[in-house]
């Protein structure tokens, strides 16, 4: 027997948890206390061992971050969070709840705290409920422990958003309380079915049900505030005998062993409840049940009594047949509820699976009393075999491997009609999973039901390509470090771990490695230090390029293997508003969407023969051109031809063909396409493509209607514009992580597609010079349009596998504190991680927020949606023949100072606004030089360009000046982006170029702020001459006198007095006397500070104020006989030699203008005190005049030379 091929409809795109990670910034720890006063009576359940840490690292691993049990919780519609992911983990001791929602209202906030309950003891498996409060906003839990505690956990939103439970003064009893039921003493639980706030079905396993009613109480009325208050009733369809007999199975009919305990043939396996809508007032709650002994029974909720029993499947209840189908004991999802009816007498749909053998499924109607008899109208009536004869299986996914079904949901097809519904079946094989889709029509299954359809598996965490042997070492660790740290791939717990094993199984060799480190950077340091070095020539670098290659593929088939056990599915849950279906993993979740119809394409050639009629009616117009019968057909034919050639081509011949591709899309034609399309043949293909592959194309060709319209065809599927409302609501931080994972795997498909068509149109137009395939009349044509196309997926490409910030960790509040000490307290053993920024791929940064699908509304699909909104979200970048979009990519990895910024430079397109953002990313990168130049080529374009086409870029503010205002506002912008990064000698240059385009008419203004910016940035490079023009230029009175003292400090500052005394300063020469004696004045040691006294000694003698002159020389001999200068070393002729100066300044003039003016400070008692020493005891002093000539200087140089000699001959000079 063979496999039946499989119709591939839906996509499956998965998500990891990496932010609901226990040492996530945003996950809080919540532990739940003991059961208070719990009595030691014996319970009929396995006592568990005390927790021990497991030493082994992939153990380690799978108990931190796998889950036993996990599924969604959907809210009613008005609450938010609605969507609650919630995960048993660490052995069962954690209970991690999230909120998954795709979008949020536009009023709310986003939930992004992940809470982790730990239970003092093991939650028991299948028992975790979760119900809602009907008229208040409360998120009720149920929760039960193996020694049978139950926990109810009541979240409020204050206790959600807010996280109320970290402030002072709360208590575990504000949203925790235990109960420990009585019936738990005689009877083990199975499982738990949460019915509401206030009630819960624990069914048993010795075949009864408990049903648990639960009591509010005030505070003043419960003796403990921490124990809720229940009512138990137990009821079954045998009575106290039927007890005593499950008890005694030497009676009865035996019992099963499950697990460590045994179950009997009535233990219910499944349950689900059904509650009348308010418009079906007569009709009472039931609980409908199926038994390990197969049988199906209905029960009064409200009384608790049994109404009807039959066989799941309505099959005859012979002895012999009952054996053979008895369910498997574990609990499981075997019944579905359609809440609706289409015949007066019905009042909803019930489905049933039977797990036996390979699985059957049987429709069932719960029929209503219309008011005959003493019924009330809306009461059950019966269960209703709609269809008697005939029992609907379903198909597995293989026939040489075992499948089993886990579960299955059933969503309305909304788009079909109102009788239509989806029905979803989730195989499991081991670890693998498929799920599975079947349409059916409620009122005519029998001739509906069999069209199967499949879920294909997300292509990202296929195994990578083998590195090539023309790659060099270097490139050999880039090729595999690019697929380990692709995006979405592999979270950093699985790298760690995997990093952990390979230190520990490998022979590395020692190798520091810092927690300061990112992992990345830490994978790269410790595989690469694994191969030795050898010096050596060409032979010894190709075996280190092999070892390291061999290094690298053992490091990522550990990362592969680890995540190949994160992939289990546990189980299938779909949205009751929407329908969108999903799948939790053992550590991730999945989003099952509807295929785009390039995708369906891709994923059906080895079946579309079998299923075109399937594919031509379920794919959605929307989701491409609506291809349908030989159209479609043709086309899928044309990418079957053009997977047949690459398949057929070599490794080497491949690599040459994408080299070949990729430099054709990033460079810009120069030559005629007729010409490329030669050299990429003549290069790529020529003599690489065997006989018979070429015999297959041309057979491929032969059978299609029309060649040339299949790839006009399929360039219309790729392109065609969806609808408008395709995206309208505000996305969480999960739905982006879910569209742009889903962006990925469309990126994926359409490019590796693309380049498949691009290497068949060159083929087939020169393969064969004699037909040349002359269905094909204008392949430059199609060729260009290609390229076009590949040009754009390139960007995409990129963007989907680089990596970028999409957020700068924020300061943590006080809030964010408490919980990591919580998280300290409860974890232990595991290595300090330095928390690092969000990071995602650049196509989640571009992402707008309001993107989010329209999932709830008539005529929606959530699964449609989805890939709906995929395709408008590429669509809307706008990168088709690199077009603005691509310089926007560029403008939002400036504006976060993103690293990639300069390697997506090489797409940026040669028009002036791409050149201008190249010239952004060459700033960033501090390549000052090479932006300039960049900014220049761009000038002319940007000043003349319209300000409206680049309103939306955020990269400048509109009053910039950067485009449409002209050079001078231009170049006045580059030296304000020059400015930002402290490169001041380029903005001198910016400002030079834009004085330059400042014409005569130009406002003051401008050529203020111009001189202005280009006055300090010269200053503060040293650019005394530069500083000086700008200063000349000054129009502003206030600027120049502060500019002019600024100037003169910063050249006597640094020794450039001559070169400032060489200036003509016109106009400027008070002020720079003014700004010289200002600094003269403020200088406290002038024998250690700038020379700015003998600066403006000098400025005055060179414009022949000598007597200024020489009174600032003997300014400067008071302040350095006050510092004493000179008084220790007698060799010291400072001192003299300013009396020199000075005398020789004053013979200068004729002899009665030989005079100065002296300050001298006196105190209060008219005693001189010079210099500018504080008086200790408070007194003030005086300022006192006098004038000095020539002769009283020659005197006082006469006592210094005194002075000198006495402390030269060993005497003391008072």
């Amino acid at each position: 027997m063979t496999d039946r091929p499989a119709c591939h409809l839906f996509k499956q795109t998965r998500i990891n948890l990496d932010w609901a990670e226990k040492r996530s910034t945003t996950v809080i720890d919540v532990p739940l206390p003991h059961h208070a006063g719990r009595s030691s009576r014996s319970l009929n359940v396995r006592k568990k061992s005390k927790r021990q840490e497991h030493p082994d690292t992939e153990e380690k691993f799978k108990i931190a971050h796998h889950a036993s049990t996990a599924s969604i919780y959907y809210r009613p519609a008005d609450r938010f969070p609605r969507s609650i992911l919630w995960r048993v983990v660490e052995d069962s001791y954690v209970l991690s709840v999230a909120a998954v929602d795709f979008t949020r209202p536009e009023s709310q906030g986003e939930l992004e705290t992940t809470f982790r309950f730990y239970f003092p003891e093991q939650i028991q498996p299948g028992t975790v409920g979760f119900a809602d409060a009907p008229n208040r906003d409360e998120l009720v839990i149920y929760a039960l422990t193996r020694d049978g505690v139950l926990y109810t956990l009541d979240l409020t939103p204050e206790f959600l958003l807010r996280n109320s439970f970290l402030k002072r003064g709360s208590q575990s009893t504000d949203y925790c309380t235990t109960y420990c039921p009585s019936t738990f003493t005689l009877h083990s639980p199975h499982f738990l079915l949460s019915i509401s706030n206030l009630s819960l079905i624990v069914p048993l396993q010795d075949g009864n049900i408990l049903k648990l009613d639960r009591e509010h109480k005030s505070i003043a009325e419960s003796s403990d505030p921490t124990v809720a208050s229940y009512t138990e009733k137990t009821f079954s369809d045998s009575g106290y005998f039927g007890f005593l007999k499950n008890r005694m199975p030497w009676v009865g009919a035996g019992t099963i062993q499950y697990g460590h305990n045994s179950v009997t043939h009535s233990t219910v396996v499944s349950a689900v409840a059904y509650h009348p809508t308010t418009n079906r007032q007569d009709a009472k709650p039931l609980l409908f049940t199926v038994s390990v002994d197969h049988s199906l029974k209905v029960w009064s909720l409200e009384q608790g009594t049994l109404i009807r029993a039959t066989d799941l499947l309505n099959e005859p209840q012979s002895a012999q047949v009952k054996m053979k189908t008895w369910l498997d004991p574990a609990p499981s999802h075997l019944l579905a509820i359609i809440d609706k009816s289409f015949q007066p007498d019905h009042s909803f749909y019930l489905v049933s699976f039977s797990s036996a053998a390979t699985g059957k499924f049987k429709f069932w109607a719960v029929s209503k009393y219309t008011g005959e008899g003493d019924h009330l109208e809306g009461q059950f009536k019966n269960l209703v075999d709609l269809y008697p004869e005939d029992t609907f299986n379903a198909r597995p996914p293989s026939v040489t491997a075992p499948w089993i079904i886990s579960e299955f949901r059933i969503t309305p097809a909304s788009t079909e009609g109102p009788t239509i519904f989806d029905l979803w079946v989730l195989w499991k094989s081991d670890t693998n999973f498929q799920v599975q889709n079947v349409r059916f029509d409620i009122s005519d299954v029998r001739n509906t039901w069999g069209q199967w359809t499949t879920a294909t598996s997300d292509s990202l965490h296929n195994p990578p390509r083998p590195a090539t042997y023309s790659e060099t070492s270097e490139d050999v660790s880039e090729h595999w470090m690019k697929w380990i740290f692709y995006p979405g791939r592999f979270p950093d717990t699985v790298l760690e771990s995997a990093l952990r094993i390979y230190e520990n199984n490998f022979l590395v060799p020692s190798t520091a490695s810092t927690t300061t480190e990112t992992v990345q950077a830490r994978i790269a340091k410790i595989v690469g230090a694994a191969v030795r070095i050898e010096k050596g020539g060409e032979d010894e670098q190709l075996k280190y390029r092999n070892e390291l290659d061999l290094q690298w593929d053992r490091f990522s088939r550990l990362c592969i293997e680890l995540d190949k056990q994160r992939r289990e599915a546990l189980s299938l849950v779909s949205d009751p508003l929407s329908g969108f279906v999903w799948t939790v993993n053992v550590d991730g979740i999945t989003a099952l969407r509807e295929c785009t119809e390039t995708e369906v394409i891709w994923h059906n050639l080895a079946t579309y023969k079998n299923s075109l009629d399937t594919l031509s009616n379920r794919t959605a117009k929307r989701l491409g051109a609506g291809l349908k019968g030989t159209e479609l057909s043709d086309v899928m034919t044309l990418v079957s031809a053009a997977n047949e050639l690459s398949e057929s081509l070599t490794e080497s011949a491949i690599d040459a063909c994408m080299m070949r591709l990729q430099q054709e899309t990033i460079k810009d034609p120069m030559y005629a396409v007729s010409d490329l399309m030669w050299t990429f043949y003549e290069r790529c293909l020529e003599q690489e493509v065997p006989q018979e592959t070429y015999d297959k194309i041309e057979e491929l060709f032969d059978a299609m209607q029309d060649p040339e319209a299949a790839f006009q065809s399929l360039m219309a599927s790729l392109y065609n514009q969806p609808d408008s409302h395709a995206g309208q609501s505000r996305l969480t931080s999960f739905g982006a992580k879910v569209l742009v994972g889903g962006s990925q795997e469309v990126i994926q498909v359409n490019y590796e597609m693309l380049s498949q068509l691009v290497f068949l149109l060159v083929y087939v137009a020169f393969a064969d010079e004699t037909r040349r395939f002359a269905r094909i009349s204008s392949p430059e044509a199609l060729y260009g349009r290609l390229l076009g196309y590949v040009r754009e997926y390139e960007v995409l490409g990129w963007m989907a596998r680089t990596s970028a910030q999409l957020a700068l960790p924020s300061t943590a509040s006080p809030t964010d504190d408490i919980s990591r000490a919580l998280t300290d307290l409860h974890v232990s053993g595991e290595s300090t991680v330095v928390r690092h920024g969000k990071r995602g791929s650049v196509l989640q940064l571009v992402l707008p927020d309001n993107f989010g699908p329209s999932l709830y509304g008539s005529g929606r699909q959530a699964s449609v949606s989805l890939s709906l909104c995929i395709r408008r979200f590429l669509a809307n970048l706008d990168l088709f023949d690199r077009g603005n979009g691509v310089t926007n990519v560029a403008a939002a990895l400036i504006k976060i100072n993103a690293g990639p910024a300069a390697e997506f430079a090489k797409f940026l397109p040669q028009t002036p606004w791409g050149t201008y953002m190249k010239a952004r990313t060459q700033l960033k990168a501090r390549s000052f030089a090479m932006a300039l130049a960049t900014f220049n080529r761009a000038a002319y374009g940007m000043s003349i360009a319209p300000r409206s086409a680049y309103s939306a870029v955020d990269v400048f503010s509109a009053e910039s000046g950067a485009v449409g205002c002209g050079l001078a506002h231009y170049h006045l912008h580059v030296g304000t982006l020059f400015e930002e990064e402290d490169a001041s000698e380029y903005v001198v240059d910016a400002c030079n170029a834009a004085l330059l385009e400042v014409g005569e008419s130009e406002e003051t203004p401008l050529t203020s702020e111009i001189l202005l910016k280009y006055f300090r940035a010269a200053l503060k490079v040293s650019l005394f001459d530069e500083a000086y023009l700008a200063l000349a230029q000054y129009s502003d009175e206030a600027l120049r006198h502060a500019g002019v003292r600024d100037l003169v400090t910063a050249m006597v500052t640094q020794n450039k007095g001559e070169r400032l005394c060489s200036y003509p300063w016109i106009g400027l020469q008070d002020e720079v006397d003014d700004a010289l004696k200002y600094k003269c004045q403020q200088i406290l040691d002038v024998s250690a500070g700038p020379p700015f006294h003998k600066v403006l000694y000098a400025w005055r003698i060179q414009r022949g104020d000598y007597r200024g002159a020489a009174y600032i020389l003997y300014e400067r001999l008071q302040r350095l006989r006050t510092a004493n200068v000179g008084s220790n070393d007698p060799n010291s002729r400072v001192v003299a030699d300013g009396y020199l100066a000075l005398i020789n300044v004053l013979s200068c003039v004729s002899e009665d203008q030989a005079w100065i003016l002296s300050e001298t400070r006196v105190d209060a008692d008219g005693v001189a005190s010079g210099g500018k020493r504080a008086k200790l005891d408070g007194s003030r002093t005086t300022h006192k005049r006098e004038v000095l000539t020539l002769a009283d200087i020659k005197a006082e140089y006469q006592t210094e030379v005194e002075r000198v000699g006495l402390l030269l001959n060993g005497g003391f000079f008072v």
